[in-house]
């Protein structure tokens, strides 16, 4: 069912937030690099360097002594490494399988996390039914236009455990983008990577939309077949995969590597939007060549 909050009601408790000190939130202008015939879009966002990564001990296994007793950090639930430390954080429950709770970190204004309610489900576990519903509840709930991302696995570039799907404002529809950059699968203007990528635009399904959340499940596990057989990964094993789903169409992009000559990307960095907190780092990215990273990242298509 749709999210049943007010997308103003999330903006306002979102500036609140950064008003308190508790989100560190820095506005930044998109810088906007063409490659290979492809629009990347930079976001140089200084804060992102504090932010905790995959690396850094989790949460949960740090504690303090409080009148000689050691205490745990709040957290959302006992096996979450996601700091739970403001009680407006949370914005409501979805579905009652999902919490939708405020990006400390974020990009954009605003940012958000679906944790799944159940804190011992791992990031490096496929999604499930309960997840691709939450996601499509979430965009389609909102009355300005967003997209839900998953970065599966370390390799994918996730920096929490605690298994969380992210949703952000769509590009070319909100004021943090620049108007001259919209993923590719939206602009027949501009190349798709030269990855291996695999896509379901929704208007070329029987019937031309999506019938509902097993639905998507299918494409999504479609899609993520192919993934497998193009890393050949079998079944059970964990797929490092990147995921975007927007109400038109769904990506799973195969994950070869963490980092390329020091670089790494999360989904939104393998579709063009990548997050920096650098000058030195756009220079290198546009030194390297923002399609070679992504090769780098990926698996290289050939042409």
């Amino acid at each position: 069912m749709p999210l049943d909050l007010s997308y103003e009601d999330i903006c306002a408790k979102f500036d609140r937030l950064i008003s308190d000190g508790i989100i560190n939130y820095q506005p930044s202008k998109p810088i906007l690099v063409t490659d290979n015939g492809m629009i990347f879009s930079f976001h140089l966002v200084e804060s992102l360097k504090i932010k905790p990564q995959a690396e850094d001990a989790p949460e949960t296994t740090k504690s303090s002594l409080i009148n000689g007793v050691k205490a745990q950090p709040m957290s959302f639930g006992p096996g979450s490494d996601i700091a739970n430390d403001h009680p407006d954080m949370c914005i409501t429950m979805v579905n009652e399988t999902h919490y939708l709770v405020m990006n400390k970190f974020p990009v954009f204004r605003p940012m958000l996390l679906l944790l799944t309610v159940d804190s011992y489900r791992r990031q490096h576990e496929p999604l499930v039914l309960d997840d691709i519903e939450a996601g499509w509840s979430v965009i389609c709930g909102l009355n300005e236009e967003h997209y839900v991302f998953f970065n599966c696995g370390e390799l994918a570039g996730c920096s929490r455990e605690h298994k969380h799907l992210q949703v952000v404002p769509a590009p070319g529809r909100h004021e943090g983008y620049d108007e001259g950059f919209k993923f590719f699968p939206d602009d027949d203007k501009q190349m798709a990577p030269r990855i291996v990528h695999f896509m379901q635009k929704f208007e070329e399904l029987p019937g031309n939309r999506v019938e509902g959340g097993e639905h998507l499940l299918e494409v999504y596990q479609c899609l993520l077949q192919q993934a497998r057989e193009a890393l050949n990964i079998s079944t059970d094993v964990p797929c490092p995969h990147n995921f975007v789903l927007t109400k038109r169409w769904m990506v799973v992009i195969p994950r070869l590597a963490k980092e390329f000559h020091g670089f790494t990307a999360n989904s939104p960095g393998m579709m063009g939007s990548v997050y920096i907190w650098t000058q030195e780092q756009l220079d290198a990215w546009k030194r390297i060549g923002p399609m070679n990273i992504l090769r780098g990242l990926g698996l290289p298509r050939g042409e």
